[in-house]
């Protein structure tokens, strides 16, 4: 039996299913000054904001709609000017809007937060908190009092989440459960958790495609990718992940879509080199051989798979690997192999 350490963060509470929207009122009722963040899309395409305003009602105090792609830090700074004063925030987007609901938290002496998630990223879960810089680095940080305490999953308001975004953050979710499982060490509950978040990703992203209408596939995919990132306070990520940051932010490709670009060059790149007993249970949970089941996976969904698709250029692949170091080899080969 080999020991190992196990840390939860400080969610507490996840509604789920479609109708969890509701809860909001539930979730709010005892704040007096409501402050909601969200992105413009969803503002200006949808009737989902003012439908959460309503929710909120009287506690409502206003409404940020300005949290863009890679949660720029002057967007983070512009929203806690505007909340200054409320006593929680409600964050209702995708996991740039959640990361900055995060940072607005901690810029105002961390403020509770109710998190909406739109997308299958994941942030919510995180105490990681990815905000880029003005010149277009990652520039966030690591901190378990900036986690919401409580998450809405509810299905139903992910119908309007463009399809290319819902499902490539479905790959984001799958990288999250590889790498989480790959690296770190024993962990009995995590390592159940996201073997099954990968197994249903797996299955679930490809009905979802074929019926985008199916409520009830949405939430279990919304199930599927909270299993992906389980309790992640002591589960490290690999080179995909992190390589997927430096792309997105540098040359604003999503976060979803970068996963679709490097994950399954990643576990070509680490096959030989990471435990074989995980890497069996690896690919008895995927169906097959990891990388392979990944690149069959996204071309299926249609999602792009090239980082020549993007305006990347060749010259700039090796000074991306030079970063990180002691990896440097293996970033090469990815970046080289995802190209």
């Amino acid at each position: 039996m080999k020991k190992g350490t196990y840390e939860a963060l400080a969610t507490r509470r996840i509604h789920f299913g479609p109708g969890s929207l509701e809860k909001l009122a539930d979730e709010s009722h005892a704040a007096e000054n409501v402050f909601l963040v969200t992105g413009r899309s969803l503002k200006e395409k949808t009737d989902l904001v003012r439908k959460v305003e309503s929710l909120l009602g009287d506690r409502h105090s206003g409404t940020y709609a300005g949290m863009g792609q890679h949660t720029p830090t002057a967007a983070v700074k512009e929203a806690a000017g505007l909340a200054a004063g409320a006593d929680l925030l409600v964050s209702f987007g995708g996991g740039s809007v959640i990361d900055g609901t995060k940072a607005v938290s901690r810029e105002l002496g961390y403020v509770p937060q109710v998190a909406v998630p739109t997308t299958l990223s994941v942030a919510e879960l995180a105490h990681l908190v990815g905000v880029t810089n003005e010149a277009g680095r990652k520039a966030g940080f690591v901190d378990r009092r900036a986690v919401p305490e409580t998450i809405v999953y509810d299905p139903e308001v992910t119908l309007a989440t463009p399809e290319r975004l819902w499902l490539s953050t479905g790959i984001r979710a799958l990288d999250h459960a590889v790498e989480g499982f790959l690296y770190g060490g024993p962990r009995p509950v995590t390592d159940v958790m996201t073997l099954e978040g990968a197994s249903r990703l797996v299955r679930l992203l490809p009905e979802s495609k074929a019926d985008p209408e199916d409520v009830d596939v949405r939430g279990e995919l919304q199930v599927a990718a909270w299993l992906s990132y389980f309790a992640p306070a002591n589960t490290p990520m690999g080179l995909s992940h992190n390589l997927g940051k430096r792309l997105g932010a540098s040359y604003g490709i999503p976060h979803g879509i970068t996963s679709c670009l490097t994950l399954a060059p990643s576990l070509e790149a680490v096959r030989d080199s990471v435990d074989p007993d995980r890497w069996h249970r690896l690919s008895d949970a995927l169906g097959g051989e990891p990388s392979e089941r990944v690149r069959d996976l996204v071309e299926r969904l249609g999602l792009p798979n090239r980082i020549s698709d993007f305006e990347v250029p060749e010259g700039d692949l090796e000074e991306i690997a030079a970063e990180f170091e002691d990896k440097e080899a293996d970033a090469l080969t990815i970046l080289k192999a995802a190209y």
